[in-house]
């Protein structure tokens, strides 16, 4: 592929654009093929990374600029050689689908719930479903390309599921939900919670404030294994030891506030033929990412990208 070299590579400013509010300068970054790509470009994909992963707000601003560009770089490569396989508008088709996919492994309940999260990065729906059909077509490519020479060894596979023990984490819960008054605040809620559950025990606050099925029962929850459990609950009861409580976690129903009464570990019944399918997917996915990274290293070499 013939591609134009960036004979400027100084920082051009070319205009203004309001976003988040302000005015930010426009400035070319640099350069793919015949196409520009400027600080707003890279802002956006910075923001789309975010939305996706909040845990890289912690790393130097510098790093995160950096992952946003490489990320660009790796998207337009790809764009540019499906373009050459795919009709783009015939694959609108599988657009919904990969959308209703995206925000539920986000744990958004529909699509309303994921444009108002989006909207608060400047993100349009219409771009993630964008973003979302360039990862499906170029998945769907790298497997026809190379799905002959997958060799998954299901020998050493059932040999490793044979050898393993798995074990499970069984948590003893009680839970307390509550709602806000229009009127009130969160912390002074929560406090006053805690000031009862001191003074008169969990079950007689569950009683009194959870507006769960649970509260006439105190707020018993029972046993429920580590596998059934929301990951966000998850992630919190494992900060907590035996008889303390979650900080107040907002769910769409309210605020929950969780006790850990016990935990156990059992070992678990393996299910061999969903274990066996389960890794033989996975190592076919590994080895797919292996020959997708060879792949796209392979073509990069042909596209001259210039940077400022």
């Amino acid at each position: 592929m013939q591609i134009k070299a960036f004979c400027c590579l100084f920082l051009i400013i070319i205009g203004s654009i309001n976003l988040s509010n302000a005015q930010t300068k426009i400035v070319i970054e640099f350069q793919i093929e015949d196409e520009i790509i400027t600080n707003i470009d890279i802002l956006k994909e910075k923001n789309y990374l975010i939305a996706l992963n909040n845990s890289l707000k912690k790393l130097p601003k510098e790093q995160i600029i950096e992952i946003s560009k490489n990320s660009i770089i790796r998207e337009k490569i790809k764009k540019s050689k499906l373009l050459e396989i795919y009709d783009f508008e015939k694959a609108d088709e599988y657009s919904d689908q990969l959308l209703s996919d995206f925000y539920k492994k986000l744990n958004f309940k529909n699509e309303k719930d994921l444009i108002s999260y989006l909207s608060g990065y400047d993100l349009k729906i219409d771009e993630i479903k964008e973003k979302l059909k360039i990862e499906a077509l170029w998945n769907e490519f790298i497997f026809s390309k190379y799905k002959d020479q997958i060799n998954v060894d299901e020998k050493r596979i059932k040999k490793k599921i044979k050898s393993q023990k798995k074990y499970l984490v069984e948590y003893n819960l009680s839970e307390i939900l509550f709602e806000l008054n229009s009127d009130e605040l969160l912390l002074d809620k929560y406090n006053l919670i805690l000031k009862n559950i001191k003074e008169k025990g969990f079950k007689n606050s569950a009683n009194i404030f959870s507006i769960s099925s649970t509260a006439k029962f105190g707020g018993e929850i029972g046993w429920i294994s580590s596998n059934q459990l929301n990951e966000v609950f998850l992630k919190e009861i494992k900060l907590i030891n035996t008889d303390e409580l979650t900080k107040p976690i907002q769910t769409s129903s309210g605020y929950l506030i969780l006790k850990l009464n016990d935990k156990k570990e059992t070992e678990a019944e393996v299910n061999f033929e969903k274990e066996f399918n389960k890794m033989v997917i996975e190592e076919k996915n590994r080895q797919l990412n292996q020959f997708s990274l060879i792949y796209f290293n392979k073509i990069k070499k042909n596209i001259f990208i210039s940077e400022k």
